[in-house]
């Protein structure tokens, strides 16, 4: 038996090839597609949408693939399936696979490509009539596409999850954040009457300590006058009792002063900071200001017996600090810890549980380490790493802001220092800040 005689493929008819294919596959420019493509060419692209039925419908095709793929590095290997000249040499069939790989920046994505070509000769020139791309099916048991498709839909069903839980953390943010707010205008209304509960009781106390200090000189001038007259047991019961009058008037002034103390330290929370460095006596501010949130805590609805420790370095002397705003880190770094000391008192069943704060400031080289340290129930690892972010409180129900650390973290950096947090749950909790020691 003879073979069969097949014409040859001429350079002419694999040069318009060349071209038809190099264009599609984006190596040669869109303007050389009239040298290889009939002006009513027909075909079908790979998806279904892509239906050609001219020249033209084929270059937007063409300009479609190169803006899908303009961020990535497009690559492709040819193989050659079928030849075959038709028609006495005036028809060709051109069927061929290729490799197709684009690199993106999130990944590689590849796939086989099917190319099915028919070609005539208009004018004495071979120009591509027909064109047919598909994707062939990786599994040879599923001829209509259907675990192809069924993928497909499983990644647009993951991705419409993926976007919806995306939306609804952003709505759950964003009424954290109004909630927030509220609260926040709440807490700056809360400031402002408390500011002027205190000029309110700042000018009484001024009379209480001014007369308790000028009753203390009456009793000195009483005391002299007294001595120059005649003794007697009426004058010795007149001395017991100006005695008496005197240690009254001393515990007035001293508990009036503390109460002075106390109502300056609401006026200067309240009051915004003036934004300059002041040198400041740290130690001081510690006392005055842990003092007062220990007493605006036992002034609350549940308060606690704590035990305040101090561990103040004398030669720590004045650093360069916000008062205003470094006052606000204390009073939330107590506020925190009487919190939580009382929620381990609440659950105490013995009774032996003693709440118990430590303020320690030291010197360490040019720079000073305070640390607060409260004996309540600790807090576990993965809340410590996310203790600093905004809105974010391990309080129930809305006890808690979220609000109180973080601004503690960005006040510290504010002050070019550092925050930092230890702890063992059921055993204790110590917040160090490190500051400058110099400006």
């Amino acid at each position: 038996m003879t073979k069969k005689s097949e014409t040859p493929i001429d350079s002419d008819l694999e040069k318009a090839y060349d071209i038809f294919v190099k264009v599609s596959f984006m190596e040669m420019d869109l303007k050389h597609l009239d040298e290889a493509v009939a002006s009513d060419i027909h075909g079908f692209g790979t998806t279904i949408d892509e239906r050609i039925h001219n020249i033209d419908e084929y270059r937007e095709l063409v300009k479609k693939q190169i803006k899908e793929s303009e961020n990535a590095e497009f690559q492709y290997e040819r193989q050659n399936l079928k030849k075959q000249i038709l028609a006495g040499g005036e028809a060709a069939l051109m069927v061929e696979e290729a490799e197709i790989k684009l690199n993106f920046d999130e990944g590689v994505v590849q796939f086989p490509l099917r190319l099915s070509t028919l070609l005539e000769k208009i004018d004495g020139k071979w120009k591509v009539v027909h064109a047919h791309g598909s994707t062939p099916v990786m599994s040879e048991n599923d001829t209509w596409h259907i675990n192809d498709w069924k993928t497909k839909n499983q990644q647009l069903e993951t991705k419409v999850a993926q976007k919806t839980a995306e939306l609804a953390a952003s709505l759950e943010e964003l009424k954290a954040a109004q909630t927030q707010l509220v609260v926040q205008e709440k807490l700056a209304a809360l400031g402002q009457l408390a500011a002027g509960i205190a000029h309110e009781i700042k000018n009484p106390m001024n009379f209480v300590n001014n007369f308790s200090e000028l009753s203390l000189e009456y009793v000195d001038e009483m005391r002299t006058a007294l001595n120059r007259l005649e003794k007697g047991e009426a004058m010795d019961e007149i001395t017991d009792l100006l005695g008496d009058v005197e240690e009254n008037l001393k515990k007035i002034h001293q508990h009036g002063s503390r109460a002075d103390g106390i109502v300056k330290s609401m006026l200067m929370h309240s009051r915004g900071g003036s934004g300059v460095l002041e040198p400041t006596d740290l130690n001081e501010l510690l006392r005055e200001y842990v003092n007062l949130a220990f007493h605006g805590m036992r002034a609350g609805k549940t308060p606690i017996n704590v035990k305040i420790n101090y561990e103040l370095d004398d030669q720590i002397g004045t650093v360069p600090v916000y008062p205003e705003d470094f006052s606000r880190v204390v009073l939330n770094l107590c506020k925190n810890a009487f919190d939580a000391m009382r929620d381990k008192l609440s659950l105490s069943q013995n009774g032996e549980y003693l709440p118990s704060l430590t303020v320690k400031a030291a010197l360490q080289d040019e720079r000073v380490v305070v640390s607060f340290e409260d004996n309540g129930p600790g807090i576990s690892e993965e809340n410590r790493k996310k203790l600093f972010e905004p809105f974010f409180t391990t309080k129930k129900g809305t006890e808690g802001t979220g609000l109180g650390l973080s601004i503690t973290h960005d006040i510290i950096k504010n002050h070019k220092g550092e925050i930092n947090i230890e702890s063992v749950e059921d055993k204790f909790t110590r917040f160090t800040i490190e500051l400058p020691n110099k400006q």
